[in-house]
């Protein structure tokens, strides 16, 4: 049984967020569907199917690794029964640079309704796509997404 147990798709989407900013294992397991029905996709990354795919994962993105700046915007919801389904918006970046840029990243989000209260069951994570350098629509200068650091 899960150590929390959130009553909101909210509050386990802020979970998320909290333990992501963290770095912390523990409180990123307790936001996660445990069994077959969890499902991940990094940045770049294929698909991971069950939980313990998924919180390796994060244990080896969180290894060595400093607690990253993350702030999230929602952008859209959709509540279907027993299942809330959430695009955001998250842009992160190193806490021990504040003058370096949010690398922003979307995301879909699905919660589903549980005996234990609310539980991630999918993130989607993916960059944006950028134009080309040179290529804006008033003819300005495009910046490039750095594609070669994985944030999550």
């Amino acid at each position: 049984m899960p150590d929390a147990c959130f009553e909101t798709a909210a509050a386990v989407e802020a979970a998320f967020y909290g333990a992501f900013a963290d770095a912390d294992l523990t409180a990123m397991a307790n936001v996660w569907h445990d069994g077959d029905e969890a499902r991940c996709i990094h940045p770049g990354g294929d698909l991971l199917s069950g939980s313990g795919a998924v919180l390796d994962s994060w244990r080896q993105i969180f290894a060595g690794a400093a607690a990253p700046r993350v702030h999230h915007r929602l952008l859209h919801r959709t509540n279907a029964g027993a299942l809330s389904i959430h695009l955001v918006e998250e842009l992160i970046g190193s806490r021990d640079d504040p003058e370096r840029h949010l690398t922003r990243i979307l995301a879909t989000n699905v919660y589903r309704q549980t005996v234990d209260g609310w539980r991630m069951v999918l993130h989607h994570a993916t960059l944006p796509l950028v134009e080309p350098r040179g290529q804006g629509q008033n003819g300005t200068s495009q910046g490039q997404a750095d594609t070669g650091t994985r944030l999550h």
